[in-house]
């Protein structure tokens, strides 16, 4: 082919070329401009959509942030509902004062609908709050409703403990001291921790070789028939503690065992009257002189403080505290038991299964069952053995833990044999309840070890 047909056939293509790049190049101006145009049309009827979702938005996530104040209000007035005492409308009102306290009337959302009810043991709290709305109300919505249900588990709103402590001869000196103060520091704690005292009651059990349950015990006793020292019908009840007397001041006989071991609300208790002891005989066999005129001899001074929430009166008790006897720990703790118990002969405890009471038991010794044959709580040379003793008393331990009664135990001093110290630990309602305590500080440290596990049974979860 001659150059000048090459140069020609060059021209045409590229003049083709050009042409058809110019009309793609037409068509994608022309798509962009009409695609464009239809984007803004959708995107111009869309902004109102999109300005309306950012508005929602908005006024969601203020909901949201009232929702959130509002559950701390009710979460902090269900815990204050739980720990309160009184009538429903006592409990409402401090209910709505935690709500007011922690959801201030000036920040945005007003509560309505404040409820408190209880069952089961649970106290639940609803209420609502209604926040105004901004970009909402374009479409009719002037307020959203939010709302918040908190329920707490009232664990345990009362206590009651029942102080059963070792009063025999060896408490004498430093060691009633170092009772004393254990037992002041236990009533300080819990006083203090409950701040309802109404929820609170405590009674103290001490005990020898018999227990005193005082002037309540003229109810259940049964008077004698006859007597060695006085016209029986001319008994009465002398709450003396010192001196002689020929009237009775308030020890008890125990019943035949099992009696002895139960929470038995029969009337028919003993009373105690220590054998009047002659020491010279007349020539006809009559006595001439009697070396023991005091029908109270061995009777401890120590009277039972039935379940109370009066701090004074249990404080007077705890001052008077007075070494003497022997050691007969089951008397004491069955009566420990029956103190709690809501039946006769003490009624002031709550009833067994009440879910907003406990009952427990702080059973306290400084030495080893020792029987006294001349005269206890089981009568004049009963031929009653240390072992059997033993055996009513741990009787008595599983009978109140059966019955829903906490024991917290504790073994005071180096002179309790390792036997005593297995049959508290075994008595305890398990091993952490079980406190040995060697020295005279050891025991107070005990007192104020349960004190600050009992209190915090009265903090509602």
């Amino acid at each position: 082919m001659c150059a000048a047909a090459k140069a020609c056939l060059w021209k045409g293509n590229n003049i083709m070329k050009t042409g058809w790049m110019r009309r793609i190049s037409y068509g994608c101006r022309r798509f962009t401009v009409q695609t464009t145009a239809a984007t803004a049309i959708i995107f111009a009827l869309s902004m109102p959509m999109f300005v309306a979702a950012a508005g929602v938005s908005v006024d969601l996530a203020q909901a949201y942030n009232i929702k959130t104040r509002l559950a701390n209000a009710v979460d902090k007035a269900a815990l204050a509902a739980g720990s309160t005492t009184g009538s429903l409308s006592d409990i409402e009102l401090q209910v709505q004062r935690f709500i007011d306290a922690n959801y201030q009337e000036d920040r945005l959302g007003e509560t309505y609908n404040v409820e408190v009810t209880f069952g089961d043991g649970n106290v639940r709290v609803t209420a609502s709050a209604r926040v105004p709305t901004t970009f909402m109300r374009i479409f009719g919505h002037d307020y959203i409703d939010v709302y918040q249900e908190t329920i707490v588990k009232r664990e345990l709103a009362g206590v009651e403990v029942a102080l059963v402590l070792d009063v025999t001869g060896s408490m004498a000196g430093n060691n009633i001291t170092a009772l004393r103060t254990a037992s002041t520091n236990f009533l300080n704690i819990m006083f203090s921790r409950i701040s309802d005292p109404e929820y609170l009651k405590i009674g103290i059990v001490p005990f020898s070789a018999s227990v005193n349950v005082g002037a309540v015990g003229a109810g259940f006793v049964n008077w004698p028939t006859t007597d060695p020292y006085k016209n029986p019908a001319s008994i009465v009840y002398n709450n003396g503690t010192t001196g002689t007397t020929t009237d009775w001041r308030g020890c008890i006989l125990e019943r035949a065992s099992p009696l002895d071991t139960r929470d038995d609300e029969t009337p028919n208790w003993g009373m105690y009257r220590y054998p009047r002891i002659c020491s010279q005989f007349n020539s006809d066999g009559t006595c001439r002189t009697y070396s023991n005129n005091n029908p109270n001899t061995g009777c401890t001074v120590n009277r039972i403080v039935p379940l109370t929430n009066n701090q004074n009166t249990l404080q007077t008790a705890i001052n008077g505290l007075a070494a003497t006897g022997n050691t007969y720990i089951n008397v004491g703790l069955v009566w420990g038991w029956r103190v709690l118990s809501p039946t006769p002969p003490f009624t002031q405890g709550s009833e067994y299964g009440d879910p907003d009471w406990s009952k427990t038991i702080i059973l306290m010794t400084d030495g080893d069952n020792v029987p006294l044959n001349a005269y206890s709580a089981y009568g004049a040379n009963p031929g009653i053995t240390a072992a059997q003793l033993n055996t009513r008393m741990m009787t008595v331990c599983q009978s109140a833990k059966d019955a829903g009664v906490t024991l917290y135990t504790i073994t005071f001093q180096s002179g309790i044999n390792n036997a005593t110290r297995e049959l508290f630990r075994q008595c305890a309602s398990d091993p952490s309840k079980y406190f040995n305590a060697p020295s005279n500080q050891d025991l107070i440290s005990a007192f104020e070890n349960i004190a600050n596990q009992l209190s915090q049974l009265h903090i509602v979860k």
